[in-house]
C-alpha cells in the first residue's frame, strides 16, 4: 500500500527561522504559496491552518508583505521570523546603522477568526463556499459541526465595517491591561493583517479605515512604537501611531 503524503513535509520550522533579505522573504513566501496551491493532500492542512500553516499564513505571509513596504528591495536589512516564546514573533535587523538596530515584530490576525475557519472547513467539506455570507454553526469540534454559510451578496459598505471591527478587536488583545505589568514597549511594533483581498479599494477605502483608526484603534493602550494595517494582498499598508499615554 501507497503511503499517504504528508503536507506537514511542505515546510519546516527551519525554513521559517532562515533570516532573509525583505525582497528574499517575499519571494520565498510566494512560492511556498504556489506549492501549498498545488499540492491536493495539502488542502486541508492550509486552510484550516493546521501545524506549521497557521504560523505561515497569519504570520509569515503579513511580516513578508510589511517588510517589503518598508524596506524594499534593501539588502542591509535581515527579515526573521522567531517562531518560538518570545514576546513577539519576528525580528529586524538593520545593518545599514552602527551599531545595528534591532526592531521586534509582533503579528496579529483581523483576517482569521472562528467564523473565517468555520467558512473554510465548509469549503473543505463541500468544494464551495461563499465569501462573504453570514456563517452559523451547531455542534462542536470532537462532535462535529453544522456549518450554514448563507450565499448572499455583501455590500462594500459593511464588509468595510465587519473590516475595521476586526482590526479594532485585534488590536485590543494587544493592548495593556488594567494592574498589569506593560507588555512590548520601545523598539517595538504591532503588525494587524486583514484581508484586502479583491474588495477592497485603496484610492476610496483608505481614507476611511484611516478615519476609523485614528479614532478607534489610537487611543488604545498600545505600547507599541507604532503599528500598522497590512493587507494580505500586497496592496496596502499603513502606518499608525499610539495617541493613549503608555
Amino acid at each position: 500500500m501507497m503511503k499517504a503524503f504528508d503536507p506537514t513535509s511542505l515546510l519546516t520550522a527551519a525554513e521559517l527561522r532562515e533570516p532573509r533579505t525583505p525582497k528574499e522573504l517575499f519571494c520565498w513566501v510566494d512560492a511556498k504559496c504556489h506549492l501549498f496551491a498545488g499540492c491536493r493532500e495539502a488542502r486541508e492542512w492550509v486552510l484550516l491552518r493546521r501545524g506549521l500553516s497557521q504560523a505561515f499564513h497569519e504570520e509569515a505571509f503579513p511580516f513578508s508583505r510589511w517588510a517589503a513596504h518598508v524596506y524594499g528591495d534593501r539588502s542591509d536589512v535581515k527579515c526573521v521570523f522567531t517562531l518560538d516564546n518570545r514576546d513577539y514573533d519576528a525580528f529586524v535587523v538593520d545593518y545599514k546603522m552602527e551599531p545595528p538596530s534591532e526592531i521586534r515584530v509582533e503579528i496579529t490576525s483581523a483576517a482569521t477568526d472562528r467564523q473565517e475557519y468555520l467558512r473554510m472547513k465548509y469549503f473543505v467539506e463541500h468544494g464551495h463556499v461563499s465569501v462573504w455570507g453570514p456563517v452559523t454553526a451547531s455542534g462542536n469540534e470532537r462532535r462535529g459541526h453544522a456549518i450554514k454559510v448563507e450565499g448572499e451578496a455583501v455590500a462594500h459598505s459593511e464588509l468595510l465595517r465587519r473590516t475595521c471591527e476586526r482590526i479594532k478587536s485585534a488590536a485590543e488583545g494587544k493592548a495593556g491591561k488594567p494592574h498589569k505589568p506593560p507588555r512590548y514597549g520601545p523598539g517595538y511594533v504591532l503588525l494587524i493583517a486583514f484581508d484586502d483581498w479583491q474588495w477592497f479599494d485603496s484610492d476610496k477605502d483608505v481614507p476611511w479605515l484611516r478615519a476609523f483608526v485614528d479614532e478607534q484603534v489610537a487611543p488604545l493602550p498600545l505600547n507599541f512604537d507604532r503599528f500598522y494595517a497590512v493587507g494580505l494582498s500586497g496592496k496596502t499598508c499603513e502606518c499608525f501611531f499610539p495617541s493613549a499615554p503608555e
